[in-house]
């Protein structure tokens, strides 16, 4: 199996196998964060790369953002979530696919902690390919717990915030950054 195959097998058993997996969703919590600091305006596009159940991706659409949904395991979205009728694409960050365009903006919040190591730069590298104006992603610090329901690791790269910066600035001109209870959060602009 692939390195791809791997990984949405092991979030598909999270999300259908671990019911309190979708409890908390990092990415709705950041959504008022994300329209208090990004210069977004009504109708600019946004990907949620690493969605899970989407319930920010539907505050974001109702903040006025234009939102396509991506995660590499389909079963993340809520149920309540399929039925508003976002875009959604199955895929790992990792191997975006090329017609994929370019969005305004790219929201990724707790997702990139995920990735297992060796494929970071290139998720980073497809991330700043579909940058347009600026990128917003909160990183989690620390290892996790939760994939002992099923016998897995779920944070593959747990590293300081200065390692993430580092990969992150060769991408992007960062307009903000800060560490809040163990989390790196990002605000940047354009790709470079």
């Amino acid at each position: 199996m692939t390195t791809t195959e791997v990984e949405r097998d092991k979030y598909t058993r999270m999300w259908t196998k671990v019911p309190g997996y979708r409890s908390t969703s990092p990415g709705e919590q950041l959504v008022p964060h994300f329209l208090k600091h990004a210069a977004w305006e009504r109708g600019d596009t946004l990907i949620d790369l690493g969605c899970g159940p989407g319930r920010a991706s539907v505050k974001l659409a109702e903040a006025g953002l234009d939102i396509t949904q991506l995660d590499i395991a389909a079963e993340s979205r809520d149920w309540e979530v399929k039925r508003v009728g976002l875009p959604f694409i199955e895929a790992s960050l990792w191997e975006l696919p090329e017609g994929l365009g370019t969005f305004d903006w790219v929201y990724c919040c707790d997702v990139l902690e995920h990735i297992p190591p060796d494929h970071v730069d290139a998720a980073l590298d497809c991330m700043a390919r579909v940058t347009g104006y600026g990128a917003f992603m909160q990183i989690a610090l620390f290892p996790e717990g939760f994939g002992r329901h099923i016998g897995e690791t779920l944070h593959l790269t747990v590293q300081p915030a200065e390692w993430w910066m580092e990969r992150i600035n060769k991408r992007w001109e960062t307009s903000k950054s800060d560490v809040i209870a163990e989390r790196l959060i990002v605000l940047t602009g354009n790709a470079k």
